[in-house]
């Protein structure tokens, strides 16, 4: 009960004390307002920054056999689909084109790309149903250039040295980072057969070189120039020097701001101290003890300073918001630098709490 009655003391004094309330107030919104403007922007650039190079098209791993010496066989394509740092993982064929069966030879031709593995991992399927062995999902850009009214027929290789053909069972669009086969038609590969490209999209660009270092292992190359290699290693090394130098520099202006803010805070709680010692000397003659006092003088500063974060991560979220969306912190960001705002105005009130807990209250009260 009695630090109940301390609190509602510290409100009171620090309503009382107007002038130096709004002053702590207006201070500490200051902080967040600034900080928000400044350090949040980084930090948005920071997270888009982040989410960009984490897009699907930015962890993509493919691993192809350079010779076409069958090193990536459909077990290679399932074990690596199953890493824990993959998120999914398919194996293709290189590129054949295909004509409408019923058109023939004379027909447009557009590509053909045999997978193996599960289809959902490249495509989202729009109509008809996934394809089974000698079947095939063709987009609607390749339907309209196959001269098909709907999915339904078969295509064949535009081929006359070769006879082979597969029914169109459905349509599908690509999914992201594989935009490519937009322009064509997927089909089962044959269980038995080595794909010519292994494609795997990490979980996280961070773990291109675990993952890398783990499809080699399963390949297993006869020699370096045996299967040819894009990775996002460098991409991964590039995003943590810059988020890094990001988060450097964002770090740098945050202590800049709340050093600033909570010296300039210690002033006035001070100068408040000073003004009103005859005030806490005869509550320290009256039996305070010194953690009252302290407790007394940190509570008026928190009190204002409390409402003084909350208008200035507001004020700081509306000047974000019209300097634009993309400008705006994560809301971790906000809630954070509100808390340390109040952190460092609590601090800053410390040594002169201390000050005014530890003066002589016989000497202060003294009548000259």
């Amino acid at each position: 009960m009695r630090w109940v009655l301390v609190v509602r003391e510290a409100a009171a004094t620090a309503w009382a004390s107007k002038v130096p309330s709004a002053l702590v107030g207006l201070l500490v919104a200051v902080m967040c307002a600034a900080t928000i403007a400044t350090v949040g922007r980084t930090a948005a650039a920071e997270q888009q920054l982040t989410d960009r190079l984490d897009e699907a098209g930015s962890r993509v791993l493919a691993v192809a056999d350079a010779r076409g010496e069958g090193l990536l066989p459909p077990t290679v394509v399932d074990q690596a689909s199953t890493l824990s740092t993959v998120e999914r993982g398919v194996g293709t064929l290189i590129p054949v084109d295909v004509v409408n069966g019923v058109i023939g030879q004379g027909g447009t031709r557009v590509p053909a790309w045999g997978v193996h593995g599960d289809l959902a991992a490249v495509a989202d399927l729009q109509a008809g149903r996934w394809p089974g062995p000698g079947e095939a999902i063709v987009t609607d850009t390749a339907m309209t250039q196959l001269g098909m009214a709907d999915p339904f027929g078969w295509v064949a290789l535009a081929s006359t040295s070769e006879v082979d053909d597969w029914s169109v069972v459905g349509t599908f669009t690509p999914r992201d980072p594989f935009g490519d086969y937009a322009a064509g038609v997927l089909y089962v590969a044959p269980a038995d057969q080595p794909v010519d490209t292994l494609q795997v999209v990490l979980t996280d660009a961070a773990a291109a070189q675990t993952t890398q270092a783990s499809v080699l292992a399963l390949v297993e190359p006869p020699t370096p120039d045996a299967v040819t290699i894009t990775s996002p290693v460098s991409l991964a090394d590039l995003q943590a020097q810059v988020t890094g130098d990001l988060a450097a520099f964002g770090a740098t202006l945050l202590l800049g701001v709340l050093g600033g803010g909570a010296l300039l805070v210690a002033i006035v709680v001070l100068a408040d101290v000073l003004v009103r010692r005859k005030d806490l000397g005869r509550r320290r003659a009256l039996g305070a003890t010194r953690a009252t006092i302290i407790t007394l003088v940190i509570g008026r500063t928190l009190a204002p300073a409390i409402l003084g974060a909350a208008l200035g991560v507001a004020a700081g979220l509306a000047l974000a918001a019209r300097l634009g969306q993309d400008t705006i912190p994560p809301a971790d960001f906000t809630t954070g630098t509100a808390t340390l705002a109040l952190i460092a105005a609590t601090t800053a009130a410390i040594p002169p709490a201390l000050y005014a807990a530890t003066r002589d209250p016989v000497r202060i009260l003294r009548t000259p």
